[in-house]
């Protein structure tokens, strides 16, 4: 795996960069911009799946020194499913799955294969909260509201590089609301619907 795109982060933040103020007037493809220390200015933003057809959806992001990295899936609510996933992270092509019959939050936590390294990825103890977890690593972002985040905080626990933090913006533009028993029973409806023209 290439860590050569920078070193350890320390905590930092992105903010909402579209022109509407407020929450309820957010766009349909708000995108979030900051600065990371040690790798410079980072962009998030949502937009078509490239390569798919209008039945999905992509978040992506890019900077100065931080791998570009992309997730698309099954459009839901103009998001990404984390269903029939394809996750790119600089050169690198990632793998995606989970268990749905999980019970804890680690248990209903994304699988994630990048290169040699293998993440979890999970909501945290409440649902503004998500982790990506590796060996020796948590990086815990936490967003100020779930539904239109204008702000969100990142903190590093552990020798974060490059490429795990571009892992843990880019997710941040997935919907992982099921990814917590709640949340599973809440959107399942939804979910289930949204399926149904592409076959599911």
């Amino acid at each position: 795996m290439n860590t050569s795109y920078g070193g350890p982060a320390p905590s930092f933040s992105l903010h909402h960069t579209d022109p509407e103020t407020g929450r309820s007037r957010l766009g349909r493809q708000p995108s979030w911009a900051g600065v990371v220390p040690g790798l410079g200015h980072v962009e998030l933003r949502y937009g078509a799946a490239a390569g798919r057809s209008s039945a999905f959806r992509q978040f992506s992001v890019g900077g100065e020194r931080i791998p570009p990295a992309v997730f698309s899936g099954i459009n839901y609510a103009q998001m990404p499913l984390p269903s029939r996933p394809r996750l790119q992270v600089g050169p690198h092509t990632g793998t995606v799955s989970r268990r749905r019959s999980g019970l804890s939050r680690d248990g209903r936590a994304l699988r994630i294969g990048l290169g040699e390294r293998a993440y979890r990825y999970r909501q945290g103890p409440d649902k503004c909260v998500h982790e990506l977890l590796r060996a020796g690593l948590l990086v815990r972002v936490t967003r100020d509201d779930w539904y239109r985040p204008l702000r969100l905080d990142v903190q590093a626990e552990g020798p974060a590089d490059a490429v795990d933090l571009a892992l843990a913006l880019v997710l941040q533009g997935v919907y992982t609301r099921h990814l917590s028993q709640g949340g599973r029973w809440f959107s399942l409806p939804f979910r289930i619907l949204n399926r149904l023209p592409d076959g599911f």
